[in-house]
């Protein structure tokens, strides 16, 4: 018995280890994805299959319309950038006062008359009694009271005769400083005008980005019209009707990407023109090719000699000489001339003598301690500095005219090349119309095409902004005016 009995268990044993244990029976787990063996290859999250619908999209507010704004001309936008911007506005107000700085210092060389008038009242003294002896008798003397005159008026006259020319250094260490704010507000509403342009043909090109995308829009929206009647009456299986839906898809968010990147362009003009950011604006003036200018060279003498940048550099180096002769002046002589006439009355209405006064004064430092000469070593070390940032200003400009003449070169090649695409487009848009009423071609076949065309007409687009912006940058390069 215990024979079997041990037969028994191992049996039992046996079985359990070729069946495995027994448990809860459950549905099994999905099938996990291969993993990549390759040493190194990012491994992919697994992510179970489902059978749930997408999440819904939550309602978002569509983008602001483009292009019904009121109507605005180049030269009005210029204009308006020129008197609201707060860049230009804060050029101007530093104008006014360095205007104001020059008047101050040109005061100090004209003389100076000051008119000083006193009042003054005191209680009368009491008499006072003396007794001298007088041929030897004691004779008492009463001496009376006395006041001292109530009034005093002068009039007094102050002039630098000689100051060793500080306040002639000082005017013109101010008449620099007002010439290089001068040339400030020219670079800034320079740079303005430039910021103006550039965003005017910025609205410009995005507002006629909507438009071509908008086309292939509608195009998408026939095609899938046209589908969906021929798969309900069988002539197109349902994948044709998918992708031509998948194609009107594209062409909305294109289109909604396009209208975003117009109001954003239209919120930047808004911006420089100080204008509220919900004013909304449309062009007028349309994209041009004017001729560009023909010689790089003289365009670089034109930026050198006009630029305001120049001119501000050359101002600050007239103010640092003029400093120079400023702190020499320390050690030189100083004369001043002062006098007037004065009346000391006790009344107003007596006639009491004029008495006048007048005084030279003569002031001369003979030792400083080398303050002077410290001062006069400091102001060459700017003069120097000045002229180093006057020649790093000239290779800038001449930099920038290169490149920009550089960039209205390639924005021409690119034109061309844009329009030559342009052609193409329009021809394989009528091959395709044309096929289609023949009955050799389908619907997906022109909007394929008109989304070629919506592609050639965005690269003109891009290219007629490019070319203009480079004019655009070539007259601020060289100081230009521009007259519109």
């Amino acid at each position: 018995m215990s024979r079997w009995y041990h037969l028994g268990m191992i049996a039992l044993l046996c079985v359990g280890v070729a069946v495995g244990p027994v448990w809860p029976q459950t549905s099994p787990p999905p099938a996990m994805p291969a993993q990549p063996s390759t040493p190194g290859a990012p491994v992919l999250p697994y992510i179970p299959p489902t059978n749930q619908p997408l999440p819904a999209i939550p309602p978002v507010p569509p983008v602001p319309s483009v292009g019904a704004g009121v109507g605005l001309t180049l030269t009005q936008a210029v204009q308006m950038a020129l008197t609201k911007n707060f860049s230009i506005q804060q050029a101007a107000l530093t104008v006014a006062l360095d205007r104001a700085s020059v008047a101050q210092a040109q005061a100090e060389l004209i003389p100076i008359i000051v008119f000083r008038g006193s009042y003054s009242t005191a209680t009368a003294s009491t008499p006072t009694t003396i007794v001298p002896t007088i041929l030897g008798t004691p004779t008492p003397i009463t001496l009376p009271a006395s006041n001292p005159p109530a009034t005093i008026f002068s009039l007094g006259l102050t002039y630098p005769l000689y100051s060793g020319n500080a306040l002639q250094d000082q005017v013109a260490i101010a008449e620099a400083n007002l010439a290089s704010a001068q040339a400030a507000f020219a670079a800034e509403a320079a740079a303005i005008v430039l910021q103006t342009r550039q965003a005017y043909y910025a609205v410009q090109a995005q507002e006629a980005q909507v438009t071509s995308s908008q086309g292939v829009v509608d195009a998408s929206q026939e095609n899938v019209r046209v589908t969906q009647a021929q798969v309900n009456v069988g002539t197109a299986p349902q994948f044709n009707l998918l992708q031509a839906q998948s194609q009107l898809a594209a062409a909305q968010q294109t289109l909604t990407q396009t209208k975003a990147a117009a109001v954003s362009a239209e919120y930047t003009l808004d911006a420089v023109l100080n204008l509220p950011l919900s004013t909304v604006v449309a062009p007028t003036t349309p994209f041009g090719l004017p001729q560009p200018p023909p010689d790089l060279n003289a365009l670089i003498q034109t930026g050198l000699s006009e630029r305001a940048e120049i001119q501000e550099g050359q101002a600050a180096i007239q103010s640092f000489q003029a400093a120079i002769d400023l702190a020499k002046s320390g050690l030189r002589p100083n004369i001043t001339v002062t006098g007037g006439p004065q009346i000391q009355t006790n009344s107003p209405f007596t006639n009491n003598p004029v008495s006048w006064s007048g005084m030279v004064a003569l002031t001369l430092t003979v030792f400083d301690g080398g303050v002077t000469a410290a001062k006069v070593q400091a102001a060459t070390v700017q003069l120097e500095q000045a002229q180093v940032s006057l020649q790093q200003t000239q290779q800038a400009v001449e930099s920038q005219v290169r490149t920009s003449y550089l960039n209205l070169q390639q924005a021409a090649d690119q034109l061309r090349a844009a329009e030559l695409g342009l052609v193409s487009a329009r021809e394989q848009l009528r091959i395709a119309q044309v096929r289609l009423q023949a009955g050799v071609g389908t619907e997906l076949d022109v909007t394929n095409a008109l989304q070629t065309l919506a592609t050639a007409e965005t690269s003109t687009i891009t290219a007629y902004y490019n070319y203009n912006l480079a004019l655009a940058q070539i007259d601020q390069a060289t100081g230009t005016q521009v007259r519109f």
